[in-house]
C-alpha cells in the first residue's frame, strides 16, 4: 500500500461514515423529540442495526491497513491529527464485536426509555435496575478496554483528551476550598435578592415566541440551526450547516428556557464555526468537551447574565408579558436572573453553586467505577451528597437522581467537563475583555462581533488541537481555574455586599 491509495481508501471510507453518522444522528434527534413513544421498540433495534453497520464500516480491514499504515506517515498537521484521532478510536472499537456494540447501543436507547418514563412518574425503582446494568456493561468494557489503567480515568479521557482523577481531584479542591465557604455565607442571606418574579405563570406558547427574539439577537439562524423541544435541552451536531437544539418550557421558570437556549446555541455555534475545510475529515466528531461546554456556557453565564445583553431583549420580553415584568426594571430582573442559593437542580442552577452539582456527580462516578458505591443505593448516595454540600435533599426522585439524561445512555465521564467548561469561559472572558469591549457590542445587539472573535480565536480550530492547546492559542497561557475562581468570588461578594 502506498500513501496515495491509503489516503484514498482512507477518505472514501470516513465518507461512508459520516453518511451513517448523518442518518444515526437524525433518527437520534428525532427519538428524544417528535418520535411516537409506541415506536421506541422498532425504532431503538433499527437504529442498532445502523450501529452495526457502521462497525462494519469503521472495522473493515482495508481502512484498518490504511490508518496504521498513515499513522506511520507525515501528512501534514491537519491529516496527522485526523489519523491519530481515527486510529485511537480504532483501538477501543477493534476490541469488541459487532453484535456486543450493537447490543450496548439497544441498552443506551433502552436506559433512554427507562430513564424518560421513570422520570415522569417519579418512580426510580422503573430506571434502577437498568442504570446498574449500564454500569455493569461499561465496567466490563474498561476491563477491555485498557486493564492496567483507572477505569475511570479511561472514560475522563474519552471526553476530554489528557484529563484524568488526578487533575480533576485537583480542579475540585479548589472548588470545595474555595467557594463552599462562600455558598454557605450566601445561603444565610436568602431572600436578599426578590427573584419571586422569575416563577409566576409564563405561558409556553409565549416563551416560545420571545425564544425567537433571543435566538434572532444571537444570529442563530434557521438556515442552519432548528429548535425543538425535549425532556432534557440538548444540542445535536449533525453537521456544520445543520445543528439542532432542544429546550424545555418551564411555565413557572421564566428563566429555564431563556438560558437553556443561550447555552445550547453555545454548543450550535461551536459546530457551525469550525473552518469548512474539515468537513470532510473524521475529528469534527471528536471535539473537546470541555472546550464545548465552555462555550455554552460562555453564552449562558459570561455574556447573558450582563446587563448588556438584556438592554435591547428586555424590553420585548416584558411586551410578552406585562403582567409579571411591567413593574420590573432591568437592573432588578439582572440581579435576580444572578442571584445564588443551593438549590436541587443542575440545569438551572446559579453560577456560584453549580460546580458543586458537578463536583457531586464527579464523586459519585468515582466511586462507582471505583468500586466504592453501592449500586443498590445510588438514589439515597446521591441525596446524601446534596445534603452533604448544598445543605438540601430532594423530596422527589424526579428533582434528585433523575434529574439528568446522562447516565441513561452510559455518558460516564462526561459530567465533570461541564464544570472545566466554566472555569475555560472564565479566562476566555478576561482575555476577550481585553480585546473587545464587549458591554458596548451587546448593548448596540452586534452580537455577531463577539461570535466571529470566538470563531477566529476557539471553534474554527474544531478538533485540530486539545483544549490545553486552544487555551494557549486564545489567551496565551495554559489552563488556570484560578480565572474562574477569581470571578465567582468577585461577582457575588459583591452582589451580595459580603467583606
Amino acid at each position: 500500500m502506498n500513501k496515495k491509495e491509503a489516503l484514498k481508501i482512507y477518505k472514501d471510507q470516513i465518507k461512508k461514515m459520516q453518511a451513517y453518522y448523518l442518518a444515526m444522528a437524525t433518527l437520534g434527534f428525532d427519538r428524544l423529540t417528535i418520535a411516537p413513544k409506541d415506536g421506541s421498540d422498532f425504532r431503538n433495534e433499527m437504529i442498532s442495526v445502523l450501529d452495526g453497520e457502521y462497525y462494519q464500516v469503521q472495522t473493515d480491514p482495508k481502512f484498518v491497513e490504511a490508518v496504521l499504515y498513515l499513522a506511520e506517515q507525515d501528512l501534514g498537521k491537519v491529516m496527522n491529527r485526523d489519523v491519530y484521532l481515527a486510529k485511537r478510536s480504532l483501538e477501543d472499537v477493534l476490541k469488541f464485536s459487532k453484535e456486543e456494540m450493537m447490543e450496548f447501543s439497544l441498552e443506551q436507547m433502552k436506559g433512554n426509555d427507562l430513564w424518560y418514563e421513570a422520570k415522569m412518574k417519579d418512580d426510580y425503582s422503573i430506571f434502577k435496575d437498568q442504570l446498574i446494568k449500564l454500569i455493569e456493561l461499561s465496567k466490563k468494557k474498561l476491563e477491555r478496554r485498557n486493564p492496567k489503567k483507572p477505569s475511570y480515568d479511561i472514560f475522563l479521557d474519552d471526553f476530554e483528551e489528557g484529563m484524568d482523577q488526578k487533575k480533576y481531584d485537583h480542579f475540585f479542591s479548589l472548588i470545595r476550598k474555595e467557594l463552599l465557604p462562600l455558598i454557605k455565607k450566601i445561603n444565610k442571606k436568602k431572600g436578599y435578592i426578590d427573584d419571586s418574579f422569575l416563577y409566576l405563570y409564563y405561558p409556553a406558547d409565549k416563551q416560545a415566541l420571545f425564544m425567537k427574539d433571543v435566538m434572532e439577537y444571537l444570529g442563530y439562524s434557521s438556515s442552519w440551526g432548528y429548535l425543538g423541544v425535549t425532556e432534557h435541552p440538548f444540542t445535536n451536531g449533525i453537521s456544520r450547516n445543520d445543528v439542532r437544539v432542544t429546550t424545555n418550557y418551564d411555565e413557572h421558570n421564566i428563566a429555564s428556557a431563556i438560558f437553556s437556549v443561550i447555552h445550547e446555541c453555545g454548543h450550535a455555534f461551536y459546530e457551525h464555526q469550525v473552518d469548512p475545510k474539515y468537513d470532510d475529515l473524521i475529528y469534527i466528531r471528536y471535539m473537546s468537551s470541555g472546550m464545548h461546554e465552555s462555550q455554552s456556557r460562555f453564552f449562558e453565564n459570561y455574556l447573558a447574565r450582563r446587563k448588556s445583553f438584556f438592554k435591547l431583549l428586555y424590553p420585548k420580553l416584558q411586551e410578552y408579558f406585562p403582567e409579571n415584568l411591567e413593574n420590573v426594571s432591568l437592573d432588578d430582573f439582572i440581579r435576580a436572573i444572578n442571584a445564588s442559593q443551593s438549590s436541587l437542580i443542575r440545569t438551572e442552577a446559579d453560577e456560584l453553586t453549580y460546580p458543586i452539582h458537578i463536583l457531586i456527580r464527579y464523586e459519585l462516578e468515582k466511586d462507582i467505577f471505583n468500586g466504592k458505591a453501592d449500586l443498590n443505593n445510588l438514589d439515597k448516595l446521591w441525596d446524601n451528597k446534596y445534603e452533604k454540600y448544598l445543605g438540601i435533599k430532594a423530596e422527589k426522585v424526579f428533582d434528585g437522581i433523575l434529574q439528568d439524561i446522562h447516565w441513561s445512555d452510559a455518558s460516564f465521564g462526561y459530567f465533570p467537563t461541564y464544570a472545566l467548561g466554566s472555569a475555560i469561559g472564565a479566562q476566555l472572558i478576561h482575555q476577550m475583555e481585553k480585546d473587545l469591549n464587549v458591554d458596548e457590542l451587546l448593548e448596540k445587539g452586534k452580537f455577531n462581533k463577539i461570535t466571529a472573535y470566538l470563531k477566529k480565536n476557539v471553534q474554527h480550530y474544531g478538533a485540530l488541537y486539545n483544549f490545553e492547546e486552544i487555551m494557549k492559542l486564545a489567551t496565551g497561557e495554559g489552563f488556570d481555574p484560578k480565572y474562574y475562581i477569581d470571578y465567582l468570588k468577585d461577582k457575588y461578594t459583591k452582589l451580595y455586599d459580603i467583606k
